[in-house]
């Protein structure tokens, strides 16, 4: 066998491979692109529920494009790579995600809060909430929620401290009225029925008071890329200038659905 005949198919392997890495090279590049343009569209999550839809279905394929987008220079996609990472809620995405908060000086937070709580979350509840009195309180609502939807004995433990408070609060008050209504219900329950889901959604919303409830309607946006979690979005009419929106995502389980998590989006 001659030299040259050892080289030449050496030569071909090195071009094939070159060639597949510039492939996957360029595809990354587009995926990367396509993603920033839908986070460059996506203003508010209300307005904007179809791009928030778009990325819901694609993101856990396009995880990575998404923490990268935590590092644009543009603060207001980084911000929106952060809330559609945490709508997600997929392991790879939330680490990520807590990893590059330990490498931020300064960092704004915004989104749902993923199951199960974090440490973060934790130092959050207690450091915010617990400690602190409750006329310093803000955004207690999505906390309390996802206390009541985590179920584990760290949650409860936490979430029965911020209900003594809150139960102690006017009736009027947003804290107060989450425990109430945590306090009603059984919001880690499993969700099963024939409706659609939708309507599923919208007949355990334990959230909504049983007052709104006849001004509430609910409307199914997407299924993530494993079809194991819904998105959809609770909206409460009570006339122009008293609005309510809520995002909803659930998972699936083998019994049928739980709540993952509740965010409310806007009031008018």
């Amino acid at each position: 066998m001659s030299y040259t005949q050892i080289i030449k198919p050496s030569f071909a392997v090195l071009l094939l491979v070159c060639f597949f890495a510039l492939t996957i090279l360029g595809q990354s590049q587009k995926s990367y692109q396509d993603t920033l343009k839908l986070l460059s569209e996506m203003n508010d999550v209300k307005s904007n529920n179809d791009k928030l839809a778009k990325l819901f279905r694609a993101g856990d394929e396009r995880i990575a494009d998404l923490l990268k987008a935590l590092d644009d220079p543009n603060p207001d996609i980084s911000l929106r790579a952060q809330v559609v990472i945490r709508y997600l809620g997929n392991d790879v995405g939330v680490k990520g995600l807590f990893e590059w908060y330990d490498k931020q000086k300064q960092f704004r937070v915004a989104g749902p809060i993923p199951l199960p709580l974090s440490e973060w979350d934790y130092k959050v509840v207690y450091a915010q909430y617990i400690t602190e009195p409750p006329e310093k309180w803000v955004k207690s609502e999505p906390y309390m929620y996802a206390l009541a939807l985590d179920d584990s004995p760290k949650a409860k433990e936490a979430l029965e401290k911020m209900i003594r408070i809150a139960s102690n609060l006017d009736e009027a008050t947003v804290a107060n009225r989450a425990a109430s209504r945590i306090q009603a219900d059984q919001p880690a329950k499993i969700l099963a029925g024939k409706e659609d889901l939708a309507d599923l959604i919208r007949s355990n919303a334990f959230f909504i008071s049983s007052d709104d409830r006849k001004y509430t309607s609910a409307r199914f946006l997407a299924l993530n890329g494993a079809k194991n979690k819904g998105l959809i979005e609770v909206y409460i009419n009570r006339g122009r200038l008293s609005e309510g929106w809520y995002h909803v995502v659930v998972q699936k389980c083998e019994q049928g659905w739980r709540f993952f998590s509740i965010t409310p989006v806007a009031t008018s």
